[in-house]
């Protein structure tokens, strides 16, 4: 599966707890094959539990975020630190919400394109500052999140950038490929 393709091997699954091996396993069952990122956070199952409950906590259990914005944002912090597995993760993820592939493929130049909203080109700024590391969040773009967000959706939508950052970041480094969910 991942044999020669990323700068360490993924675990062996056999060795595995048997609630880590479970969750692999009902992936397998839901996308034919474990997620690739999981394969690396099971090398240490305390990792693979804490990861596995904070995306349930950031991606399915989200209560401000619109799930279709949450696609986006990934996907936007998955270009910046050149994850191909969360480009297209997300993309499919987007895709399957129901977001154009025009919009998806405009999401490199979102500030121009009109098929984002105000609020979602707002966000996506917001995710570029928080992602790329010369710059900074700074206090225009704070209060114009506010004229927009209340101070939950504002704490949700940190919360998950910053979990795509660290996660993408992961990714890059041990070159995890793209699983191919999107456009199958």
């Amino acid at each position: 599966m991942l044999d020669g393709k990323t700068r360490i091997p993924p675990v062996n699954v056999e060795t595995c707890p048997d609630d880590v091996r479970e969750t692999l396993e009902d992936q397998r069952k839901l996308w034919g094959t474990p997620l690739y990122p999981y394969l690396f956070y099971a090398r240490n199952a305390s990792y693979f539990r804490a990861a596995n409950a904070m995306w349930a906590a950031l991606q399915e259990d989200a209560k401000c975020v619109p799930r279709t914005l949450m696609a986006l944002l990934n996907r936007r912090v998955a270009w910046w630190n050149r994850c191909e597995y969360c480009q297209d993760a997300h993309a499919a993820k987007g895709s399957k919400l129901g977001i154009s592939t025009e919009k998806i493929e405009a999401l490199t130049d979102y500030a121009k394109s009109p098929l984002f909203s105000d609020a979602e080109r707002l966000a996506l700024e917001y995710a570029d500052a928080m992602t790329d590391t010369r710059r900074d969040v700074d206090d225009e773009l704070f209060a114009r999140l506010q004229q927009h967000y209340d101070d939950d959706t504002i704490v949700e939508l940190t919360m998950i950038i910053a979990w795509q950052n660290a996660g993408t970041r992961l990714n890059r480094a041990f070159r995890i490929p793209s699983q191919e969910f999107w456009k199958r």
